[in-house]
């Protein structure tokens, strides 16, 4: 019987940031019988620690003098806090898990573990420096200020690391290049979630939304970020030609930016705008949709992610149109679960339209991406697979030190 094990994940993000992928993590190993710790930022606090429970895992939050969006990892009074908050903690740990590498989660986690000669393992879901998202999603000023800083954090603690998870191929190439043995390594890709986002008919959900009688709809899920959106309002110009009534169901916070968009290609009255929504109502709205649609263009940023709207949608049971850059292209390739389209709005169009006019294919295609959603990619099958990451990690580390 494998023993119980006492976890640390250490994380830059706010508390309902870590939805996506620290929560699930540790629900996930506590279900299989281990403890779990998350540190993680305070909404607001600026001073302070409070701690709380969730989902069976223990959650304590470092206070941050910053705001909003900057409370992300980079203030030295978070640093401090953290320091010594663990400084004082006399839990029983068995490793430390480091949710990126910026200052407020590598420094107090090198710290503790040094005092407390425990492993720490780093995970790795974005390629943010060397021209990755830091050339997509910050300022110009920004990138020559401080990307040798985003850089350096992100690249300078990999080796050092007992194990690393990653969340793509692409990232975990980058490691192997920075001098992380490869069974130091572990491809983590964001899991699903099958019991939450359930297959449901699209009648089912078209009057639960209040949405019957509409045409073809082609769903969209985002939560606050809507990047390489022009090929789609370009794509659903086209569709509309031949399917005049078709609309584009788009979920989470869509600024100014999202209708200039689809004013300039003339598809502004066929948006169908949810706003924020609760979790619970998530898969129902995107269930009212004939096929989904996930504009990935073959970029750096792109190739070192997984893009975790894949798993609703793989979930939801529904074919959805891409297109070939990083693991994407690995999953379609392998699993007949859609269509990867060029980067052109006339072929991505033609995707969209060919699910359309063939029922029984986009249905065997639904069918497959539910079953692998099931099967492959939930997030209990990801996390038997971290789970003995850590065991043979934490065994080969003991073999090292006797």
């Amino acid at each position: 019987m494998k023993r119980e094990l006492n976890i640390l994940m250490i994380s830059h993000h706010r508390r309902y940031r870590i939805t996506t992928r620290q929560h699930p993590i540790a629900k996930y190993l506590v279900e299989r019988g281990h403890r779990v710790t998350i540190l993680v930022t305070a909404d607001t606090d600026r001073s302070g620690i409070k701690t709380s429970e969730w989902d069976g895992f223990r959650v304590v939050e470092a206070p941050d003098l910053l705001w909003g969006r900057l409370r992300s990892g980079w203030d030295p009074w978070s640093v401090l806090w953290r320091i010594i908050y663990l400084s004082q903690d006399e839990e029983p740990y068995d490793l430390v898990h480091c949710y990126e590498t910026r200052p407020a989660t590598i420094h107090p986690a090198l710290a503790f573990c040094r005092r407390s000669h425990l492993p720490f393992f780093t995970d790795w879901i974005d390629w943010i420096g060397r021209g990755g998202l830091i050339q997509v999603n910050r300022p110009t000023w920004y990138r020559y200020l401080f990307g040798w800083v985003e850089t350096y954090y992100e690249e300078a603690f990999r080796k050092s690391a007992a194990g690393v998870t990653v969340i793509s191929t692409a990232l975990a190439k980058r490691a192997a290049g920075l001098g992380v043995p490869a069974e130091n390594i572990l491809l983590l890709p964001g899991g699903t979630f099958p019991e939450l986002f359930k297959m449901r008919s699209m009648a089912e959900c078209r009057e639960w939304a209040g949405l019957n009688g509409a045409g073809p709809i082609i769903g969209f899920s985002s939560s606050d970020t809507h990047l390489d959106l022009d090929i789609v309002m370009a794509s659903l110009s086209i569709v509309a030609q031949r399917y005049p009534d078709v609309k584009l169901l788009m979920t989470g916070k869509t600024g100014s930016e999202v209708i200039d968009l689809a004013s300039k290609y003339q598809v502004d009255d066929r948006l169908i705008l949810t706003g924020f929504l609760p979790y619970e109502e998530l898969p129902w709205y995107l269930g009212c949709a004939d096929l989904f649609v996930l504009p990935f263009p073959d970029t750096i940023y792109n190739r070192g992610r997984w893009p975790n709207k894949i798993n609703d949608y793989l979930s939801l049971g529904r074919p959805t149109v891409a297109n070939a850059c990083g693991d994407l292209t690995h999953l379609f390739e392998k699993h007949e679960v859609g269509l990867l389209a060029e980067w052109d709005e006339a072929d991505f169009a033609q995707k969209i339209m060919m699910l359309l006019e063939n029922r029984d294919l986009a249905h065997r295609f639904g069918e497959e991406a539910r079953r692998i959603s099931v099967h492959d990619y939930c997030w209990p099958v990801q996390i038997e697979r971290l789970e003995n990451f850590y065991y043979h990690t934490l065994a080969k580390k003991s073999v090292e030190l006797n």
